[in-house]
């Protein structure tokens, strides 16, 4: 199966200190540019880019990147991904 999104490595302190769940600290990652960084994504999300953070991190629980959360919401800052 193809994969729609890369796992960028990304250091766990940057998802620690933003008390952010690794797998939407790396779909973060994996959708910046240099149009738009992680930071800025991070801090104010585009509906679009939510979108993408929300695909990516369900492309990684289902091929095994990252496990599961039993009530499938994934933290982002003051806010949840759920799946």
């Amino acid at each position: 199966m193809n994969r729609n999104y890369r796992t960028p490595s990304v250091d766990r302190e940057w998802s620690n200190c933003r008390e952010t769940h690794h797998a939407v600290a790396v779909a973060i990652h994996a959708i910046a540019d240099s149009q738009r960084s992680p930071e800025a994504i991070w801090e104010s999300p585009t509906m679009t880019e939510w979108q993408h953070v929300e695909m990516a991190v369900e492309e990684y629980v289902r091929e095994g990147d990252f496990r599961a959360e039993p009530d499938g919401r994934y933290s982002w800052g003051q806010e949840t991904v759920k799946l």
